[in-house]
């Protein structure tokens, strides 16, 4: 069973530029997309994904990550799974609850740890083979540091 390709003519959401573009959902779903999705040439798309690449770069070196190494691809995405994986983290800690200062404390410090643990991450590959890692297995690790501490 084939599937039918259909090529349109979009324009370009910063410069304007027309150019064409395969898409190989329905026709129906097709002209929806080529509709309300913001469209990137080339030349447009390297820039916009450099500019928003540099805006996480300066975010995560703010709260002292190192930048990535990488192809500027890998980089580009690297950076964006990494701020998510933040994210989650941030999730996380914000979420928990504790019973006395011992164990605030105690989680403060297994919290520093996975923090130090990610910084030493300095390959965009490592960051994009881990991006399907979720609020629990950030907790898991965490635990895992907790009772090491404790040990």
């Amino acid at each position: 069973m084939t599937e039918d390709i259909y090529t349109y003519e979009v324009k370009c959401r910063t410069c304007r530029t027309k150019f064409k573009m395969q898409l190989f959902e329905s026709h129906e779903r097709n002209l929806f997309l080529v509709d309300k999705k913001d469209w990137y040439c080339e030349k447009c798309k390297k820039e916009y994904f450099g500019k928003e690449t540099a805006k996480l770069v300066e975010a995560h070196q703010a709260i002292g990550f190192p930048e990535l190494k990488g192809t500027r691809k890998m980089v580009s995405w690297g950076e964006k799974i990494r701020g998510e994986l933040i994210n989650k983290l941030d999730y996380l800690r914000k979420s928990l609850k504790f019973e006395n200062d011992d164990q605030r404390e105690l989680s403060e410090k297994a919290f520093h740890l996975f923090f130090k643990e990610w910084r030493e991450k300095t390959e965009a590959k490592w960051w994009i083979d881990h991006r399907r890692m979720t609020v629990r297995d950030i907790s898991k690790r965490v635990e895992e540091i907790s009772v090491s501490i404790q040990g």
